[in-house]
């Protein structure tokens, strides 16, 4: 899955992308792109977020939180055109079956966090570290995100777990 990103033209792109691999008659391995098309509550274009997949009763769910972007148009001024705000602290749910994205707010977070590090286990996503524009911050913090698919709305609860380490842009293996 691709979602965000900056673009050629150095904008910054909301669609989200699912890479898959095809094998064809001569053992060739073929890489597909496929735009998927998204509704309800669509993720603002941003880069330096992260993006899990959680399972939970026989469901999958995308999980998208944090990043940064442009600020709104509205906003904006010729000294400010390309300035960046870090995004809201809430979390996409995006269900790939029918393509439908709703947004939940996390009260633990005070302020959005990008270019931090992400590791999920079945229906839990750990966030570790990254950093906040609005004071300058890198997070010790490891934010455990539970999400519970039932039939109906999903259930997410958040716990704040105490850690003495301070990272951003870390690759997790």
């Amino acid at each position: 899955l691709i979602h965000g990103g900056k673009t050629p033209n150095n904008e910054i792109s909301q669609k989200l992308y699912i890479m898959s691999l095809a094998s064809s008659v001569n053992k060739k391995v073929i890489l597909c792109c496929s735009e998927k098309d998204i509704v309800g509550d669509i993720p603002e274009a941003r880069y330096g977020h992260s993006i899990n997949v959680v399972y939970s009763r026989s469901k999958t769910a995308v999980v998208i939180f944090g990043g940064r972007s442009y600020m709104p148009l509205k906003q904006r001024t010729t000294e400010t055109w390309n300035n960046v705000i870090d995004c809201h602290p809430s979390i996409h749910l995006i269900d790939l079956q029918f393509g439908c994205s709703t947004m939940y707010p996390i009260k633990e977070f005070q302020d959005g966090i990008s270019f931090h590090a992400t590791v999920s286990r079945i229906d839990t996503v750990y966030y570790m570290g990254g950093h906040t524009l609005e004071n300058d911050f890198r997070s010790t913090n490891i934010y455990k995100i539970k999400v519970d698919l039932p039939l109906g709305s999903p259930a997410i609860t958040c716990t704040v777990l105490q850690s003495h380490l301070s990272f951003s842009s870390a690759i997790v293996t």
